[in-house]
C-alpha cells in the first residue's frame, strides 16, 4: 500500500512538473482533466474519474458545460470538484474581461465586437446584455438583463430602458448570444431589436447596434443596415471611422 502511494504520489509531481515546463496545453483531454481535479482531491487518483467524466460527457469542453448536478452523478465526483470544473469557463470569460477594461473606450465595430466575444466566452445558454455608453463611446455600465435556454431568451425592455436612464447613457448596444453557432438573427431578434429602438428612442438614448456573438464570430445589426425603425425615423447608421469610431449627427 506505501509502495502504490509512494507511486500515485510520483505521478502527480512529474504532471505538475509538465504543466510548469510545457502548459496545460502540453496534456491530453483525460490528463488535463485529472489534473485539475488534483485541486480538490488531495489523496484521490483522479484518473479513473476523468475517464469517467469523458465517457458521459463526450469531450473536455462537455465535461465544462455540464451541470454541477450532473458532474456528481459520475463515481468519485464529489460537490467541490464538480463546482470547480462548472466554474471553469466562468474564470475563462472573467479573466477576458479584465483584460479588455484597459480599453474601455469602444471606438469601432470590432472592438465592440471583440468585447462582447470576450463576455460570453464559454456560455452555453443564450443570455443578454445592455451596454451603456457616454458621448465618448466610455462604458458606463455592462448589465446583464436576462439568461435563458440553449435556443432562446427574452428580452425584458422595460428593464433595459432603465437601466439606460439610471446611468444616463448617451448610446447603448444590445448584445445576446447564439450557442448553436448561427450567428444571422432570427424574426424574433429583429422584432425585440426594434421595440427596444423605439423605447430607447423615447427617453432621449440612441441604440447604437445589437451584436450577435457565437463562441467565435459575432454580426453587427448596424453593418448589415437592419437596426430597425425608432421614433418614425430611421435609427442613425453612423459613419463609422478607424480614428474616430462611431459619432453622433
Amino acid at each position: 500500500m506505501a509502495e502504490k502511494k509512494q507511486i500515485h504520489a510520483g505521478h502527480r509531481q512529474r504532471m505538475h512538473e509538465r504543466v510548469q515546463k510545457y502548459g496545460l496545453e502540453s496534456l491530453a483531454e483525460h490528463e488535463a482533466l485529472e489534473y485539475l481535479l488534483y485541486f480538490t482531491n488531495a489523496r484521490r487518483d483522479t484518473n479513473a474519474m476523468a475517464h469517467a467524466l469523458l465517457e458521459r460527457f463526450g469531450d473536455f469542453a462537455g465535461v465544462l458545460e455540464a451541470d454541477e448536478e450532473e458532474l456528481c452523478l459520475v463515481e468519485g465526483v464529489g460537490p467541490a470538484s464538480a463546482r470547480l470544473l462548472h466554474l471553469l469557463p466562468q474564470v475563462n470569460a472573467y479573466y477576458h474581461n479584465s483584460l479588455l477594461k484597459g480599453r474601455r473606450r469602444l471606438r469601432t465595430t470590432e472592438e465592440i465586437g471583440a468585447y462582447m466575444l470576450a463576455r460570453f466566452r464559454g456560455a452555453v445558454r443564450e443570455r443578454v446584455l445592455l451596454l451603456c455608453l457616454d458621448s465618448s463611446r466610455r462604458i458606463m455600465s455592462s448589465a446583464w438583463l436576462n439568461s435563458g435556454g440553449a435556443d432562446s431568451v427574452q428580452l425584458p425592455i422595460r428593464e433595459a430602458i432603465g437601466q439606460a436612464v439610471r446611468v444616463k447613457a448617451f448610446w447603448a448596444v444590445l448584445c445576446h448570444n447564439h450557442p448553436n453557432g448561427n450567428v444571422l438573427p432570427s424574426r424574433e431578434d429583429m422584432m425585440a431589436t426594434a421595440e427596444l429602438a423605439r423605447g430607447l428612442y423615447v427617453v432621449g438614448v440612441e441604440l447604437l447596434d445589437h451584436i450577435i456573438v457565437t463562441e467565435g464570430e459575432y454580426l453587427s445589426m448596424r453593418q448589415r443596415n437592419e437596426l430597425p425603425q425608432a421614433g418614425g425615423t430611421q435609427v442613425h447608421f453612423l459613419t463609422m471611422c478607424e480614428e474616430e469610431g462611431y459619432t453622433k449627427e
